[in-house]
Formats: structure tokens, sequence, C-alpha cells
């Protein structure tokens, strides 16, 4: 599709039903962490966590490698609406950027996996999410105000 083929009110409601989507999971995601967290199994939410950036990773290098998108229809609908958008350079240019950031995260991670002492480690549930709760809402504004803004 060209730019002058996508009518911004479909979009608008795409980028809503994939916010709606991503709030799904960041509250499982956040279930789990809470779950993890009370029943002491911090090295398993650790692991769960690096897992889950190797994972994104691996489908970010696969999305720049091959220019297919994946994930849900709505989702892959988007992508392809932001790269028209954005033009090919561009996009090229934030999927690299996306690639280094995970890729840096991924072994960050990773490393605090194997090097974490574990039997010592403590995790205050409600108090450690916060820094997680204030991404997930700075997140949700951003994504409505870049769709209020279309």
């Amino acid at each position: 599709m060209e730019e002058t083929d996508w009518d911004i009110e479909e979009v608008k409601q795409l980028k809503t039903k994939q916010l709606i989507q991503f709030n799904l999971l960041m509250l499982l995601l956040f279930v789990l962490i809470g779950y993890f967290a009370e029943n002491g199994n911090v090295l398993v939410l650790h692991g769960m966590i690096c897992l889950l950036s190797w994972i994104v990773l691996a489908v970010t290098l696969y999305i720049l490698t091959t220019g297919k998108f994946v994930g849900t229809k709505t989702n892959r609908r988007v992508q392809k609406f932001d790269r028209t958008q954005l033009g090919e350079e561009r996009w090229r240019r934030r999927k690299i950027i996306e690639l280094v950031f995970m890729s840096l995260l991924s072994v960050i991670v990773t490393v605090l996996t194997f090097v974490e002492d574990y039997e010592t480690a403590i995790f205050n549930f409600p108090i450690d999410a916060f820094p997680f709760m204030g991404a997930w809402l700075g997140l949700n504004i951003g994504e409505m105000i870049r769709i209020h803004d279309l």
C-alpha cells in the first residue's frame, strides 16, 4: 500500500486495538512478576526476563533482515503503516537502533542472571514494581498521544 492508500481512521482503530493487546500482555506479565516475586522465585523471574529479551532481539533481527513483520494481524498492519509513513531509510535506522539497544539489554540481563546471588536477593513486590508500572503508564500516554496526532 502506498502512503495515500491508508485510511487514517482505520489506522487509529488498529493502533487502539494494538494498545489494548499490549496492555493485556503487560497485565499478564505484571501478574507473573507478582506471583514469582511473592513466592520467592527471583531466579525464575530473572530467567523469564532474560528469555523474553532474547526473543524480542531475535524477532527484531528477523524483521530487519527479512523485512517481514511478525505478530498479530493488527500488529503487522500497524508496522506496515509505520514503515510507509517513516520511509524505508528512517524505518531501517530505527530498527537498527532497536536492535543495538535490545542486544545490549539482552547481554546485560543474561550476565546479571548468571552473576546475581539469588540466595540473598530480595524483591519487595509492590515497591519494586513501581518502575515497571511507570514505564507501562509512560508507554500508554505516549501511544495515546501518537494516536491522537494522526
